[in-house]
């Protein structure tokens, strides 16, 4: 996912604020999702299941700033039983280091009981086809 830092996603000295990178993490995760055909599979219109954040890591190597434009790319990390991370990176467009890298972990759980419950078979499979390839 490309994108260009507008001026309400900067602090006062020109830098991206840290709360902001996770929106583009999350906006990534859900591109990841749709290029691979899976957003149905997460669409709570069409699911019995839910998937509420349980965990995000977000580490902070280089600043990025206003009218930067950067690549947010996410791919899956770990399928678990009933938890599935998702690991993302932000770098500046030309940049060979990420400047931001992340980790998301999201929780399947019955919306009637808010309790966690296994992940369905069937997007265990089609995630697991996408498991480990290069972040894109």
């Amino acid at each position: 996912m490309r994108t260009r830092i507008s001026f309400s996603d900067v602090d006062m000295h020109g830098n991206v604020h840290n709360g902001r990178y996770v929106a583009y993490v999350e906006d990534a995760i859900n591109e990841f999702l749709r290029d691979n055909g899976l957003a149905e599979k997460f669409d709570p219109r069409s699911s019995d299941l839910a998937y509420h954040v349980r965990k995000v890591e977000v580490l902070y190597h280089s600043p990025i700033g206003f009218e930067d434009v950067v690549d947010v790319t996410a791919r899956v990390g770990r399928i678990g039983r009933a938890s599935l991370t998702f690991e993302a990176e932000v770098r500046t467009v030309g940049a060979i280091e990420p400047a931001v890298q992340a980790t998301v972990v999201w929780v399947c759980v019955d919306p009637a009981t808010r309790r966690s419950t296994p992940v369905p078979e069937h997007v265990h499979a089609a995630l697991g086809a996408t498991a480990g390839g290069p972040l894109a």
